[in-house]
């Protein structure tokens, strides 16, 4: 019979070494993610939802959006639900998502955001002169109108969330799109501001993993 106990005291071992090692380095105020806000203390609770992230976002390496959050871990409990459940879940596409999300962070000058979805972009077949509109123009080079409509109606809330018509509804709704979609991408848009915010007021520094990507390295 296995003794528990012994089975997992290396575990802890290791949970409690990760941990003090972080102490140590955010005492001495490293700043290794953001140009402002000092690395967080990365428990062990907070490790284990990097994880998460990592596999929700079909990741190499979580990204320092959400490691920034560590400094603060309440607010990430509410931070990393709002991505899983608009943009990795439902029924829109993630690459509609994803376009969606690089167009409103250039309109709104994110360059955090815009550098890591351009880069998620690529990851998943958007082709490159695709992703430069987006940049350029805040809209689709497509030749699927459902494409372009949909981030052109997230773009114009993102600029005005009191600009939604029945006219749009509609104009989506004979495109294919049904109520729950349009929803969806009402969310997609709310969902890329909030996350400029974010991530503009923390000045976060861009992942080398997606410098590197975008750069075709």
């Amino acid at each position: 019979m296995v003794n528990y106990a012994v089975f997992m005291a290396p575990i802890f071992k290791k949970r409690i070494a990760v941990f003090f090692l972080n102490k140590i380095a955010w005492t001495i105020n490293m700043r290794t993610i953001s140009q402002i806000v000092d690395d967080g203390v990365v428990t062990p609770d907070i490790d284990d939802t990097f994880i998460k992230i990592k596999d929700a976002l079909n990741a190499p390496f979580t990204p320092n959006f959400f490691r920034v959050w560590a400094a603060s871990p309440e607010s990430m409990k509410g931070i990393w639900p709002v991505m899983n459940h608009v943009l990795t879940s439902g029924w829109v596409g993630r690459r509609l998502k994803k376009m969606i999300f690089v167009a409103i962070s250039s309109l709104k000058s994110c360059h955090y955001c815009e550098a890591a979805h351009h880069a998620f972009c690529l990851s998943i077949g958007v082709k490159p002169e695709q992703i430069d509109r987006l940049i350029k123009n805040y809209t689709a080079k497509t030749d699927d109108p459902r494409e372009k409509a949909a981030i052109d109606f997230a773009v114009k809330l993102a600029k005005d969330s009191h600009s939604s018509s029945e006219q749009d509804f509609q104009t989506l709704r004979e495109l294919g799109f049904d109520d729950e979609e349009i929803m969806e991408i009402i969310a997609m848009s709310g969902m890329a501001v909030f996350y400029n915010h974010l991530a503009n007021a923390t000045k976060i520094n861009i992942d080398k993993g997606f410098q590197s990507k975008f750069q075709g390295k």
